[in-house]
């Protein structure tokens, strides 16, 4: 249900893996969640069939159109904080319809094409581990569970973790999670580490344009905050604005990720509609292009269930694209990361730290100092590092591929 056109977590990882596929011998098949027709359809060299509902041309509109490709609400609502991997506005209700299509899909698909070799899966949502289980045990294929966030629901984690089938996480940190959470009941041969990564073939023609003496671009990724969060960061973005300190037209502002449409609720009235260069974006190359011509690029995550293990995978990009990166955000793994990669944090409920955190910014972008990641954290990001992972976990349960 995790692939383009959605922008859910997950997809980004999932589209790339059968990229991979075909320079390898393999030749993915994929049946994926929703469809949008024309100019956003993105082309694969590989059959995709969508199981899901498809985004009609009476909704097109930019805000509606970046709903549906990030699993909202087409309409409007209050704060919603979703946890990790959360997908579907529709609920159970739209997961087991895309399973019961996908069941019909997945059936044709494997009685004309017998030599398909195994299924791979992702969840959450759980759907597609629920319909990869059945697949198994009827047609007797091996299956690649891959769990890109906590399910929060424990018997849905023991069905996959305790299914004698292969378990992928995009984390060591998110292995250990479970093996604590689990550990009188799994080892840790039960789980494969097999990281997102950057992709640079991918981003090749993306340009950077040249910012020496330009506007200092800065892009905001959101997700999973609540009002209290949001308008917390706000308040500290329009408080830095207003500073003596700052030159106003020196600025370029986007926001990506989930949370943008929360955002633009509140731009005007904290003072920063006028300095925002970019409108919802609603496809994955669409923010890497914001992020490739940023001079900085910020994480700005609230408190969610298990957002200690979670890492947005916009983030494995950031760092491959050796950006100068920072995060407002609670502890976690993901704040650890960026320290990793040579960047700055600050928690996310404190508006002065906010402040203070973007004059800080704003002096070493003024000095030239500004850090960027250093390319020996970079390389360990690299997709190319990752897509050798995944083929090895392939090989090891096909060994005769």
């Amino acid at each position: 249900m995790n692939f383009p056109p959605m922008m859910t977590e997950g997809s980004s990882r999932a589209s790339r893996f059968a990229r991979s596929l075909p320079a390898s011998g393999w030749e993915p098949v994929v049946i994926a969640c929703h469809r949008i027709p024309g100019a956003e359809a993105e082309q694969f060299p590989f059959e995709v069939y969508y199981a899901g509902s498809e985004f009609s041309g009476e909704e097109s509109d930019a805000e509606q159109l970046f709903r549906f490709v990030h699993g909202l609400p087409l309409k409007s609502h209050s704060f919603l904080k979703r946890s990790a991997g959360a997908v579907r506005p529709g609920g159970n209700a739209e997961e087991e319809a895309w399973q019961k299509n996908a069941a019909s899909v997945a059936a044709q698909i494997l009685q004309n094409n017998p030599e398909i070799e195994m299924i791979y899966a992702q969840a959450p949502p759980f759907a597609p581990h629920r319909l990869a289980l059945e697949l198994s045990s009827e047609y007797h294929l091996p299956v690649l569970f891959d769990c890109v966030a906590p399910f929060n629901a424990d018997k849905h984690e023991m069905a996959i973790l305790q299914s004698g089938q292969c378990v992928l996480m995009p984390s060591r940190e998110m292995k250990e999670f479970f093996i604590r959470k689990y550990r009188d009941k799994l080892v840790r041969e039960d789980i494969s580490v097999v990281r997102n990564g950057y992709d640079p073939e991918l981003c090749s023609a993306l340009v950077t344009e040249e910012q020496a003496g330009a506007l200092m671009r800065c892009v905001f990724h959101i997700e999973n905050t609540d009002g209290k969060e949001l308008k917390s960061f706000l308040s500290g973005l329009s408080n830095f604005m207003e500073s003596p300190q700052v030159t106003r037209g020196f600025f370029s502002l986007a926001f990506i990720g989930p949370g943008y449409t929360e955002v633009s609720r509140y731009l005007d009235k904290f003072g920063l509609e006028d300095l925002v260069d970019a409108g919802p974006v609603y496809s994955h190359i669409g923010e890497l292009e914001l992020c490739t011509r940023a001079d900085f690029c910020c994480m700005v995550l609230g408190e969610v269930d298990d957002y200690e293990c979670h890492v947005p995978e916009r983030l494995y990009d950031l760092i491959g694209m050796n950006t100068s990166l920072g995060g407002v955000l609670p502890d976690g793994l993901t704040k650890q990361i960026i320290h990793k990669a040579g960047g700055r944090t600050v928690p996310i409920g404190e508006k002065k730290g906010i402040v203070d955190f973007l004059h800080d910014t704003l002096n070493l972008r003024y000095s030239g100092q500004l850090p960027a990641v250093p390319e020996s954290v970079a390389v360990e990001y690299d997709f190319r590092s990752a897509k050798q992972d995944f083929l090895k976990v392939l090989a090891d349960r096909l060994p005769l591929i």
